[in-house]
């Protein structure tokens, strides 16, 4: 038996070819640009960073490097402190070593003839000098020649007294006197300026 249908048909509605195609294909352009925008600012970001932290690293090294030589810097200066402590000491024990020889030999060549020193007694700068002289212009003489000395200042007779030794009438003195023992030094250093 045959059927028939007699029933509108409906109309099947064909859909209008749309641009649903192109809209996809320019959707999924539009992501990957985006994506491949990101991507390189990412890299360019990761290569400045990579960089940076290259510099960072190159930095805290040359600052290690240069507390190494920070510290050794430090060291020689206290080395070189101690060693002008050391060169300050030696030289003032030269001065005071060499002083009392160059006194000694100033005194030396200013006794005149006809006296005599018995006793030389210095504490720290002052002097005491006591000796027998034939007369008082033989003392006289003596002093002035201590008084020229660089290294007799402030030269002041104490006392004289004649006595008797041998039956002879010579004369007992004693002087002070300030001392000064750097003056070969200074005048050392005057020399060389």
């Amino acid at each position: 038996m045959v059927k028939i249908n007699l029933l509108p048909k409906q109309q099947i509605r064909k859909k209008p070819k749309s641009s649903t195609n192109g809209e996809l294909w320019i959707g999924l352009f539009t992501i990957i640009a985006v994506l491949a925008v990101i991507f390189l600012t990412h890299s360019n970001q990761a290569g400045k960073l990579k960089g940076t932290q290259a510099k960072i690293a190159t930095t805290e090294q040359k600052i290690l490097d240069l507390k190494d030589v920070e510290d050794k810097v430090a060291d020689f200066k206290k080395k070189n402190e101690e060693l002008e402590k050391r060169i300050q000491v030696i030289a003032e024990l030269e001065q005071k070593r060499s002083g009392p020889l160059f006194v000694l030999d100033s005194l030396s060549s200013a006794i005149p003839e006809r006296a005599w020193i018995n006793e030389f007694d210095s504490k720290g700068q002052k002097a005491t000098i006591k000796g027998i002289a034939w007369n008082e212009f033989t003392v006289a003489d003596f002093l002035e020649s201590l008084e020229l000395s660089d290294y007799f200042q402030n030269v002041q007779i104490k006392s004289i007294q004649k006595e008797e030794y041998n039956n002879l009438a010579l004369r007992d003195f004693e002087i002070t006197s300030d001392l000064n023992f750097l003056t070969k030094v200074e005048k050392k250093e005057d020399e060389k300026k």
